[in-house]
């Protein structure tokens, strides 16, 4: 089990949001501070990101336990718990490995499926900086820049560099994620033919392909009680590219559970 970094904001209802591969805490601020108005939002760097620990392992279910943790140290009860992306799926199996801790599950564009990915990519992107001899942000986006087409990544990416005293650093852990990576685009086999009947909001972007119609019998299985619900011109993103609507569906979900 890791210790993890969180931020928390306001009382009331407990609120867990998780974020997604190469995120961090940091990105569900503006949402987090929203939620915060009426009720206890708890936001963790999950491990290997931001400024929570670096370990080997990120399975899912280390990854649950972690978040799990947090529960048990602020003592919480009726969580309603949220995530995006990878965070989705450490979500998923945190209510799917222990449903008494959660009253409600909102997952964020990603389903319980194995996916193929291009993180490797990306991971090589970051690691063909040359860290020691950039003097910028501008400079370091400028080499992503040719061989990354998506500004939101590379923006996103661009989150994990911090300086150092040598100059800049990755504030991740690069080599702990890429010896992960099969794990991460994959959804745990340990939870085959288990199901969580607790409330859940399935949300995502019309215009991203990890939330599609193909994978509705699979979330079904899983989460019986289901609804599936799409933002019209968000893609996997949808907080960031459309917040208002995001959160309207988020604060309907959480005052009909």
């Amino acid at each position: 089990m890791v210790r993890l970094n969180y931020t928390e904001l306001g009382q009331g209802r407990p609120i867990i949001i998780l974020h997604g591969l190469f995120g961090s805490a940091r990105n569900w601020q503006g949402i987090a501070r929203s939620l915060g108005e009426k009720h206890h939002a708890i936001t963790p760097d999950l491990r290997n990101h931001g400024q929570s620990p670096h370990a080997n392992t990120m399975s899912y279910q280390d990854m649950a336990n972690d978040v799990i943790a947090i529960a048990d140290e602020l003592k919480l009860n009726d969580i309603i718990i949220v995530g995006h992306s990878m965070g989705g799926k450490v979500a998923m199996t945190a209510t799917l490995s222990d449903p008494g801790r959660f009253t409600a599950l909102a997952v964020i564009d990603i389903a319980p499926v194995n996916y193929t990915h291009d993180f490797d990519v990306l991971i090589a992107a970051m690691n063909s900086l040359k860290l020691e001899t950039i003097k910028n942000r501008t400079q370091a986006e400028e080499v992503l820049n040719k061989v990354i087409d998506d500004k939101g990544v590379i923006q996103l990416l661009l989150q994990n560099l911090v300086r150092s005293e040598g100059g800049f650093k990755w504030r991740i852990n690069l080599q702990g994620i890429m010896a992960n990576l099969n794990l991460i685009g994959q959804f745990p086999e340990s939870l085959n033919n288990i199901s969580c009947r607790l409330p859940t909001l399935f949300l995502g972007g019309s215009e991203s392909d990890y939330l599609r119609s193909i994978h509705n019998p699979a979330i079904y299985e899983y989460f019986p009680a289901a609804e599936i619900t799409m933002i019209n011109g968000a893609g996997h993103w949808p907080h960031a590219e459309k917040p208002t609507e995001f959160l309207k569906h988020i604060n309907s979900f959480i005052n009909f559970v």
